[in-house]
């Protein structure tokens, strides 16, 4: 960390005093900044110590609110003052940090004195989660939030102040971010308090919608009843709770006053009334104490709620709070986004004004037309040029604009639209600054003259509909200034719309040719784009299309990729990605661009010089990618104990000597990508593979009962490390022996102990389907098993990645009559079923080399079953 650790004395109430103050100093720096990431400090004792377990004035309040386990023993090392070394390890040290700060405030709350400075304290930091409105910030590691756990310790010291516990979750919070890191802390408040006021206190000041759906998820196996509450039952059961619950609530819109247009301020009750009416559904016996069955049959809304219905309840409160911020100005609104004209104007002022209501996605035509008509002085030319062809010189007449700026600057409804979708599925910054781009708007523009009758529009044939897509896009691409469409936007106009084909977009929409300067900048742009778990074929082929206009260029390039990605992603971004937040090594995201070059221009038998700096690149970097990822995201990284956490580095240096050995058996040279060693060890040393996979699986698997593969490991929660396992195919594909060795022996490593998973995310990069996979098609499939077979690994993953793929397009079908025929996937389904069918049926007729063939097939598809988790393993046999 950047602040230096704050010496004090625990038996001292003025050195606790003054080690808070200078506490939060360091922190307003940060908040100032707008990150804690690497900005948050710590204690140590007066004589230079670090704090041990024995220094905790309450050793099970510490365990309970980190879910230790009560029976387990703290330990407590010999006191010693710290030598430089190892006070530069404990200040970065984020399990130590967070441990000091518990052990300083445990003892400062035993002051009565220092009760305002700690209030203080606490309100400040709620103060910034809220001016940031992301979880993001909140981080001072890559794994841990900062200060709830101080919050807590507060609130049981005076509970009056609980509802900053509440406060702290910003509205805007990443679910995964807070299941994973934050969902416990609420966890332990229901576990410890059940349902007091403390804990109605910190929910109802709670404006992070999903905060229970997360402890849920958290805990949906763990003993439930301990840890999830259930407000409906509560509520129904003790009015007096829902009374206080609603003060507590009304309480808090009068403190942080928030807009309530779209707020159900009983949402939160409804997935404990879906529970019960599952509960009835799976069990005919079932009775509710509050509920019946045919009260859970009827809707939520008509539930009747201590006298009267969820509805009217819902509305008779939301009237109530309304009452409380109707007269407070927009501007002082708490997360309000929407567009603020002046200073006065209220929520009561905006109640008609057509610009503030609801957006309604069924008028899209009416609004598209007026959006030209009313925002642009040529307007009535560019919508006649759209609709009849009319005024074709219009388009040398469009500058590029600010899409957001204009509609904002001309009240127009259209940007309630941009708010709605946001930006990549992003929500768009208050920065006008921040536009949009084609491809958040393109199908709001062209989804209308494709569905002519839906919009009450005239249908001129299916030839004229599309042109007057084809002419929408003329007049869209050169507002938004572009000179070449990239390739996602061709995908779209081509095969998502089909309006024309790939060679006609590309031809249609080049307003002007690249410059070598344009080149390089948007192939920095496609291989460094933050925040992309994923790529594709649609963009790797961009990338090597552009490569191969610039090839010199592209090898320049590699020298500063890595140090400008880093220098331009935002800094709350490279705070809570350990992938990012680093030079040393390449993005999953570069090393996946390089070997799919590589891929397409390489060949194993014929060096090219000019790939060379490619080559180099990539082996500079990719094994210590990988050992990165596995440092970063090991089963012990969450361990308590310094003894525990030390094992992964051990691990890995192990599993990487297996790894460099597979390219020294492979008896061919070696000295352009790997230093030689003065000593070489001896061959009865050597681990072999059954060592190194017990290796990886003791450093990557946490919980060994879990049948979901991503249960077991967090490994994939990572978004760079699908891009580098598929990374490693495309290299490998091209590769001399000794690095094809070295790249399959790691990968089949983790393929082998999360093969489904590490076949999808591989899988992702071979295909133009998407995310869920849901257009790749049965060529690109049998393309991707060829690989593996080509690379000699086992026939089993080329099995299990065919049921794989099918299973992710079709979820949540459980018939096969139901299962989507398009792109060929259920006829790649059905054979791979009647493989299976006939799996154990024996020809006497086959020859020797055919009988073992398939012999050899009914291996090959019985593992994969096998390897499928239980639901998706019970999914296929039930069409067998």
């Amino acid at each position: 960390m950047d602040q230096p650790l704050i010496q004090v004395n625990l038996h001292d109430k003025e050195s606790l005093k003054d080690a808070i103050i200078t506490f939060s100093s360091q922190l307003r720096d940060a908040y100032q900044a707008g990150e804690l990431i690497d900005n948050v400090g710590g204690f140590i004792t007066h004589n230079k110590e670090a704090f041990e377990a024995c220094h905790l004035l309450n050793q099970d309040q510490f365990k309970a609110i980190f879910m230790i386990s009560p029976d387990h023993e703290l330990k407590s090392d010999a006191v010693e003052p710290l030598s430089d070394e190892l006070l530069e390890r404990v200040s970065n040290d984020a399990v130590y940090l967070r441990f000091s700060h518990m052990v300083v405030f445990q003892h400062a709350l035993e002051h009565e004195e220092l009760k305002p400075l700690i209030v203080t304290f606490c309100e400040e930091l709620v103060e910034f989660s809220m001016r940031v409105n992301s979880s993001n910030e909140l981080f001072f590691s890559s794994e841990m939030l900062f200060g709830i756990y101080l919050l807590i310790l507060v609130a049981e010291k005076y509970p009056e102040y609980a509802y900053l516990i509440g406060e702290y979750y910003p509205e805007d919070s990443d679910y995964n971010q807070i299941m994973y890191h934050g969902a416990d802390y609420m966890a332990y408040l229901f576990q410890q308090h059940g349902y007091s006021d403390l804990y109605l206190d910190a929910l109802a000041n709670c404006r992070f919608k999903n905060i229970l759906g997360c402890i849920l998820t958290r805990y949906v196996f763990e003993e439930r009843e301990r840890f999830v509450p259930n407000l409906l039952q509560c509520f129904l059961k003790d009015e007096n709770k829902y009374l206080y619950y609603k003060k507590a609530l009304i309480q808090s819109f009068k403190r942080r006053p928030k807009d309530v247009t779209d707020y159900d301020p009983l949402e939160i009750l409804e997935d404990d009334f879906d529970a019960i009416r599952d509960l009835y559904y799976d069990d005919e016996d079932y009775r509710h104490e509050s509920i019946s069955s045919d009260e859970a049959e009827e809707d939520f809304d008509d539930l009747m709620f201590h006298g009267r219905t969820i509805h009217d309840t819902r509305d008779a409160l939301k009237n109530e709070l309304f009452d409380v911020v109707k007269d407070v100005p927009l501007k002082d609104l708490c997360y309000y986004s929407q567009p603020v004209y002046d200073e006065t104007t209220t929520l009561a002022d905006i109640q008609d004004d057509p610009f503030y209501q609801e957006y309604d996605e069924h008028n899209e035509y009416e609004t598209n037309k007026s959006f030209f008509l009313e925002c642009f002085e040529n307007g009535e030319q560019i919508f006649a040029y759209i609709e009849e062809n009319k005024y074709p010189e219009i388009l040398d007449q469009l500058e590029p604009i600010n899409f957001r700026k204009l509609a904002f600057e001309n009240k127009h409804y259209i940007y309630k639209r941009f708010e709605y979708f946001g930006s990549g599925s992003m929500q768009l910054s208050p920065d006008l600054d921040q536009d949009i781009t084609l491809e958040d708007i393109i199908e709001r523009f062209l989804v209308t003259y494709q569905n002519p009758d839906s919009f009450y529009i005239e249908d001129d044939g299916e030839k004229a509909q599309n042109e007057k897509c084809l002419r929408t896009l003329d007049v869209l691409v050169r507002l938004f200034g572009k000179k070449e469409l990239t390739g996602d936007e061709i995908k779209i106009i081509s095969k998502d719309y089909e309006l024309c084909s790939k060679k006609e977009a590309v031809e249609r929409f080049t307003v002007k040719a690249l410059t070598k300067d344009d080149i390089r900048r948007r192939v920095f742009h496609l291989i460094n784009e933050p925040m992309v778990d994923h790529f594709g074929l649609v963009r790797l082929n961009e990338i090597h299309e552009l490569y191969q206009r610039e090839k010199a260029d592209f090898a320049d390039m590699l020298q500063d990729i890595i140090k400008l990605a880093h220098h331009f992603t935002p800094d709350d971004l490279l705070g809570v990605l350990p992938a990012l937040n680093q030079t040393e090594y390449a993005w999953g995201a570069q090393l996946l661009s390089v070997a799919y070059i590589l891929s397409k221009e390489a060949d194993s038998f014929f060096p090219d010089q000019d790939l060379e700096p490619l080559w180099a690149f990539y082996f500079e970097h990719i094994f210590k990618r990988v050992y990165f990822e596995f440092k970063g995201l090991n089963a012990f990284s969450d361990a308590f104990e310094e003894e525990e956490r030390a094992k992964a580095p051990v691990l890995i240096d192990q599993i990487k000597a297996y790894v460099d050995a597979q390219a020294k058996s492979s008896g061919g040279l070696f000295a352009r990508f790997m230093k030689k060693t003065s000593t070489e060890p001896d061959d009865s040393d050597a681990i072999t593979k059954e060592q190194a996979l017990a290796l990886a699986h003791e450093l990557l698997v946490r919980d060994e009962d879990q049948d979901e593969e991503d249960d077991r490991t967090p490994l994939f929660i990572s978004d760079d490390i699908g891009m580098v396992l598929a990374s490693m195919l495309y290299a490998a594909k091209v590769a001399k022996v000794p690095q094809k060795k070295q790249l399959l022996s790691l990968y089949e490593l983790v393929l082998e102990l999360f093969p489904s998973t590490t076949l999808m995310a591989s899988f992702l990069e071979f295909s133009e389907g998407g995310k869920f996979c849901r257009q790749s098609t049965n060529e690109e499939v049998e393309a991707f098993c060829d690989l593996l077979s080509d690379l000699k690994i086992d026939e089993k993953y080329a099995f299990l990645t065919r049921i794989a793929v099918v299973h992710e397009v079709n979820e949540y079908e459980d018939d096969l009559d139901d299962f989507d025929e398009e792109h060929g996937l259920k006829r790649l389904y059905e054979n791979v079923l009647n493989i299976y069918r006939n799996k154990d049926d024996v020809d006497p007729d086959d020859t020797g080399m055919m009988a073992a063939r398939e012999k050899k097939i009914a291996a090959a598809i019985t593992g994969a079953v096998e390897m499928l988790t239980e639901e998706n393993r019970e999914k296929f046999l039930s069409f067998v």
